[in-house]
């Protein structure tokens, strides 16, 4: 039994980044299922995986409906072939109607006709995982950005009621932390340090 939080993603490609991806959600406790055509390319995946692995291409019917296809609540298009990605999405949007389905483009001069057709996608070779993560499930996971040296973070947090009150400055000394923009309002700035946050 999934619990109600849990979606059903499938990942086409096993790359370095199909792989953290698929090993973040799996973490998360989501069923995961990821398609690679090598079967080697499994061997990126974490020793904690605990989803599905399975051997095709990511543009194959068979294959997707094998993953569950009929009930993904998104699929993830990570292969190194924009084609294959692109197609993958379309496959999945057009005769499954998964809800959420985000392709890796490599091209950035498909970027506009990605955009005319209205395909979701993560351009890029940096950051791209957690970017994907972000898309694909907004609600679970906070805006977070790690770069891959470890040393910087990117995250996007509320304020909480112990927070309410301190200046950007006083929040700044208490630990290792740069407060790069506040939003408020629905309007995004960067604040000067006498400011003071609110809940």
């Amino acid at each position: 039994v999934r619990a109600a939080s849990t979606v059903h993603v499938i990942i086409g490609g096993c790359g370095r980044v199909g792989a953290q991806l698929a090993d973040q959600l799996s973490r998360d406790e989501h069923d995961v299922v990821v398609i690679d055509a090598d079967p080697e390319a499994f061997d990126h995946i974490g020793s904690a995986f605990n989803g599905e692995t399975l051997i095709g291409s990511i543009i194959n019917k068979d294959t997707l409906e094998r993953a569950g296809i009929a009930h993904a609540d998104a699929l993830a298009a990570v292969t190194n072939l924009d084609n294959a990605n692109l197609m993958a999405v379309q496959i999945a949007r057009e005769l499954f109607e998964v809800p959420v389905t985000i392709a890796r483009l490599f091209n950035p001069q498909r970027e506009e006709s990605y955009r005319k057709i209205g395909i979701a996608y993560v351009s890029g070779t940096r950051l791209v995982a957690q970017a994907i993560i972000r898309e694909l499930s907004s609600d679970a996971y906070p805006p977070h950005i790690g770069f891959d040296n470890g040393e910087v973070e990117i995250i996007e947090l509320a304020v909480t009621e112990e927070g309410h009150g301190l200046t950007v400055t006083e929040l700044q000394t208490r630990g290792e932390l740069r407060v790069a923009a506040i939003e408020r309002g629905g309007r995004t700035r960067i604040p000067e340090g006498r400011e003071r946050l609110q809940h």
